[in-house]
């Protein structure tokens, strides 16, 4: 019982096209670095936390078996060296085997990145292809929904969709709030960003209508190109800003960039919001959790989100943070049940 409940949360759950493609890509792009040794904690580093499924990308890392790698390092040394010198060198399989990646790392280096891309994109066409549609029920009307949302973004710039792409296709965030069986009516979305997780309740029928703050004016202009009618989107302090009054009060991925004193007091003010019978809805990374701290300040760093990650809170602590504050609290079940670096609580009024 113990393996077959550890297989199951590797897999992570049902092997749509989506998760098929992303996982099949991840690992062809892991397995092509020259990081050998490193293949494995590489996967379970970046499938964990966009909930691929560990056990598909694993098995496509290892392309670069001893059959195979040979092979490969000669086409990633000859494609880094006609990037840097604008010609190919003279290298064979037997230089490869005799003088391993270390006698060409800077071509090595570009060339695995290259050629790892391409045949992550050549994985991901293949998967698509492979894996039937149906693999999810007829009922799931989420993946038409995802479709919807990604292209309200089409004029956003290349990063933002690439952004909107990846994040409604794995953050586990998405089918979670899917999966209530609740209507979230009028939404406040604080901290907003881009928004595609509130459009994406508008687009599955969950919502009416979304109000998005966040500080980030860049992310705001995108934000309000994509809601066009549907919401209304300010680029305000939500520290310093009221909130207006909403059925449901969206706060994913905020409270940990701010100190405990300042969670307190936009708790105050998130409760205050909700209206009678409404719900607020809290994501948190877990304070046990290095991929999602490291997931984050890599964020940070390459400029995916601002600010400097402050305290993070426990699920109990914030669930009794609710209770305080009048709420019936309780934490969401991950996607198939499996450990993540973050949580979802939800208290209802």
């Amino acid at each position: 019982m113990k393996w077959r409940e550890l297989w199951r949360r590797l897999r992570g759950g049902r092997l749509t096209r989506r998760r098929a493609a992303g996982s099949v890509a991840a690992g062809l792009f892991i397995g092509s670095l020259p990081l050998y040794g490193l293949h494995f904690p590489l996967c379970v580093a970046v499938c964990v936390p966009l909930s691929l499924d560990l056990v598909t990308a694993y098995v496509a890392a290892n392309i670069s078996n001893p059959f195979v790698a040979p092979f490969l390092v000669v086409a990633e040394v000859q494609v880094g060296a006609l990037i840097l010198e604008g010609h190919f060198v003279p290298f064979s399989i037997e230089q490869a085997r005799a003088a391993g990646v270390g006698g060409f790392v800077a071509q090595a280096a570009l060339g695995s990145v290259v050629v790892g891309g391409l045949l992550a994109l050549v994985g991901a066409l293949l998967a698509t292809l492979v894996v039937k549609q149906d693999a999810a029920p007829p009922s799931d009307d989420l993946d038409p929904a995802i479709d919807r949302t990604i292209a309200r973004y089409a004029g956003a710039p290349r990063k933002d969709r690439f952004y909107v792409a990846t994040k409604l296709n794995t953050d586990p965030v998405v089918r979670q709030l899917a999966e209530l069986g609740a209507h979230f009516g009028e939404v406040l979305d604080v901290g907003t960003g881009r928004g595609q997780l509130a459009l994406l309740l508008i687009e599955l029928g969950l919502a009416e209508r979304f109000t998005g703050l966040d500080w980030d004016e860049r992310k705001i202009e995108v934000c309000r190109a994509a809601a066009g009618a549907s919401g209304s989107v300010r680029a305000v302090d939500v520290l310093q800003t009221e909130l207006p009054a909403a059925d449901t009060v969206l706060l994913i991925d905020v409270l940990h960039y701010l100190p405990v004193e300042q969670q307190a007091a936009l708790l105050d003010r998130a409760a205050a919001a909700v209206r009678p019978g409404g719900r607020l809805v809290v994501r948190e990374l877990d304070p046990t959790s290095r991929v999602g701290l490291w997931a984050e300040q890599l964020g940070a760093r390459l400029g995916v989100n601002r600010g400097v990650i402050g305290d993070r809170v426990a699920a109990a602590e914030l669930m009794e943070r609710l209770a305080a504050r009048g709420f019936r609290a309780r934490q969401v079940t991950h996607p198939g049940g499996k450990p993540s670096p973050n949580y979802l609580v939800i208290g209802e009024r």
